[in-house]
């Protein structure tokens, strides 16, 4: 990442997670903030208020960054299809470049267009996806095109003009609330009485056999040729092999711990939230593997590094 955006995410990370006096004099500028929120709520479409025949779960996050929202929205889209349900899917779009209006992915999207997270549920369950910075219209041309009876959001747990029946939030149990106030003096979206309001709590990282789950790498596909390898043929295939993780998540210390945590000496190379992997990035890694995620693969579709590994997790 470049040094100016990396200097700001620890400089955030510290006030937001760490005894920082800089929260503290932030502290007033929350104010109008929890003004804006208590205002959104007031306007909120009451739960139940979704269409006829439609069933709308919110899978959603209360703190800023990346606490592993995708991944579980995917898990439950599979488990739903595979009970017969018919699947359909809201996002933002975040980083793309659609416009203003509703806009369905199709095959030929790049990320670069709807944007990387939309591209990738949708890549990786194959059913109708609708971006838009207005999530209640994106959800209104969903039912429209009358193919779905279940409506996952991929976010959008703050974005009450959209009605919703179920909300699940998903937090990360290592950094939980971190000093428990609101942006910008800490990294809460909402007030920490929000998590009382919500159908159901996930918890990344955490033991709890009720909600809590844990991400595990299950195999990885080079990118190059589509040579798949369980995860256990890819620690004989690289144990001679330098590694180096590189990823643009939100938090990239979670992909490089897990990949720690199966034995792996990676070095790792933390871009932006959201950055592309760039041929650059690779030019400066020599001979090494690089281990990428699913969401930074979908913005490699013409790559043909033959050092290039998507790992994907169970």
């Amino acid at each position: 990442m470049s040094a100016t955006r990396g200097a700001l995410e620890r400089l955030l990370n510290h006030i937001w997670y760490g005894d920082s006096l800089l929260s503290w004099c932030l502290i007033p500028v929350t104010w109008p903030v929890r003004w804006a929120i208590h205002r959104r709520r007031q306007q909120a479409s009451p739960k139940g208020s979704t269409p006829a025949g439609v069933t709308v779960i919110v899978v959603g996050g209360l703190t800023a960054g990346g606490t592993g929202k995708t991944p579980v929205l995917i898990g439950l889209g599979k488990w739903l299809a595979e009970r017969g349900y018919r699947v359909g899917v809201v996002s933002r779009g975040y980083g793309g470049a659609h416009g203003p209006e509703p806009h369905s992915i199709t095959e030929v999207d790049t990320a670069a267009v709807v944007g990387d997270e939309p591209l990738l549920i949708q890549r990786e369950l194959g059913v109708p996806v609708v971006v838009c910075a207005d999530r209640k219209r994106a959800l209104d041309r969903l039912v429209d095109q009358g193919a779905v009876d279940v409506v996952l959001s991929d976010d959008g747990l703050q974005h009450y003009p959209m009605p919703r029946d179920i909300e699940l939030l998903v937090l990360d149990a290592e950094r939980g609330l971190g000093n428990g106030r609101l942006l910008p003096a800490g990294p809460l979206r909402e007030p920490a009485s929000r998590l009382a309001s919500v159908d159901a709590v996930l918890e990344r990282n955490s033991s709890d056999p009720d909600r809590g789950f844990i991400y595990e790498p299950s195999s990885a596909t080079h990118l190059a040729s589509g040579r798949q390898l369980a995860w256990s043929e890819c620690l004989v295939e690289w144990r001679s092999e330098s590694i180096v993780a590189m990823t643009g998540l939100g938090q990239p210390a979670q992909f490089f711990e897990m990949l720690r945590g199966q034995g792996l000496a990676i070095e790792a190379d933390a871009l932006g939230d959201h950055e592309t992997i760039a041929q650059s990035h690779l030019d400066r890694r020599g001979e090494q593997v690089v281990l990428v995620t699913a969401k930074d693969a979908v913005k490699l579709p013409e790559c043909a590094d033959p050092r290039v590994w998507v790992v994907a997790i169970k």
